[in-house]
């Protein structure tokens, strides 16, 4: 079936602190970019948020379910460090190292995250989860 919308299309910037580290926002497209001054605060606030509206910790399900919300509204999220990528979630993204490590092929880890995921997993699978979140909100204001 058809969006008879058409396909989506976000534009905006959002600048925040996040326990004193600067986390940007910025859409463009179809494209939304997520970068963390201190991607692991990030994504552990964005983390005890969701906890604390749910109830529930989020996991690998919820993780994927975003990411399939944000492919199937067409839109790519992108976490990152000042630095370097951290993971990609979304539209067109098929990713084996996703399935294997997080439970879906809709979340590419970059290669940073591959040595987090060792020390850190609760982390990333909120790291994926933040981009993949972050995403849908901004999907939801559209309509």
């Amino acid at each position: 079936m058809t969006d008879p919308r058409g396909p989506v299309h976000l534009s905006g910037e959002l600048s925040l602190e996040v326990d004193g580290a600067g986390v940007q926002v910025h859409a463009d497209g179809a494209d939304v970019r997520i970068v963390a001054e201190d991607v692991g605060a990030f994504v552990t606030r964005v983390r005890e948020a969701a906890t604390a509206r749910t109830g529930v910790a989020p996991g690998r399900r919820d993780l994927g379910g975003l990411a399939e919300v944000l492919a199937a509204s067409g839109i790519t999220a992108h976490l990152e460090s000042p630095t370097r990528p951290v993971a990609v979630a979304g539209a067109g993204v098929d990713s084996p190292a996703g399935a294997l490590l997080l439970g879906t092929r809709r979340v590419r880890p970059r290669a940073a995250v591959v040595v987090i995921a060792a020390n850190r997993g609760r982390r990333l699978l909120a790291a994926g989860a933040v981009a993949a979140a972050l995403g849908t909100v901004l999907v939801r204001r559209r309509r």
